[in-house]
């Protein structure tokens, strides 16, 4: 029966607590931030003191803390960068197996099954290729999801947005979002509805192949404090439903292009 070598007889520290941290922010961050943590950790907290500086999220920064906790408690950053490459290729290759993944905003608990709402927004809006569908209630993005979508524009997606607007619905407090970001605009005129109805649906589409639904809407505070729920569902069925169906509700008049 073979055993687990004993790491401070190989000079090695403990780092079953850092094992833990690779996992869990491999499950919470996208892919491009995890390249990002594993190449400072090479620098050692130097580079991770760099890289928390220059971060726009506060879970990367966050992330950068605690790495640099373990690395200060002895961990060899050769070592840590391994260990947060070999856990985002992991969950990589566990979403393309799983159509459905939970996803979460808020405060963290002892049940790690899901991934923060902010990772997943921005590594739906980098996947995209030709098409984005956003759908929301209430809209003051954070200045990095307004970055992603004109990059998504720039390079050719086609961006549609489907917003509360304050002509529509009286008891509103918005104003028009993304004015930079060339979209197609939709709305629900207020004719169309009955009496107090609300656009209260919360969803992202991308390439009609993926689909994110749940209760954030495209705010900060739903992208990083608020307690939050979604449901990512991979392949094209739910996401061409749901295109689907608020096409149909566009050709019949109930839904207008803005402009």
């Amino acid at each position: 029966m073979s055993r687990r070598p004993d790491r401070r007889r190989l000079g090695v520290p403990d780092v079953t607590t850092l094992e833990t941290l690779a996992v869990e922010l491999a499950e919470e961050l996208p892919h491009s931030d995890i390249t990002q943590l594993a190449h400072a950790c090479r620098k050692g907290e130097p580079g991770l003191r760099s890289l928390e500086a220059h971060a726009a999220g506060t879970a990367v920064r966050g992330a950068c803390r605690r790495l640099r906790s373990h690395l200060a408690g002895g961990a060899d950053q050769g070592y840590a960068a391994g260990l947060l490459m070999g856990a985002a290729q992991a969950r990589l290759r566990y979403r393309s197996r799983h159509h459905a993944e939970v996803v979460w905003t808020g405060p963290a608990s002892g049940v790690q099954t899901s991934r923060l709402t902010s990772a997943v927004v921005t590594e739906l809006i980098a996947s995209a290729r030709k098409e984005l569908l956003l759908v929301s209630f209430a809209a003051f993005p954070p200045a990095s999801l307004t970055a992603a979508l004109g990059s998504a524009a720039a390079r050719g997606v086609e961006v549609t947005l489907l917003l509360e607007q304050p002509d529509d619905n009286p008891k509103f407090r918005g104003g028009v979002t993304f004015p930079a970001i060339p979209a197609v605009r939709w709305n629900w005129p207020l004719g169309k509805r009955e009496p107090g109805a609300a656009l209260h649906a919360k969803i992202i589409v991308v390439d009609r192949q993926v689909a994110l639904v749940g209760s954030a809407n495209l705010t900060s505070h739903a992208f990083e404090k608020n307690l939050e729920c979604g449901i990512l569902l991979r392949g094209p069925e739910h996401a061409l439903a749901i295109v689907g169906h608020l096409d149909s509700l566009r050709e019949a008049g109930v839904l207008t292009a803005l402009g």
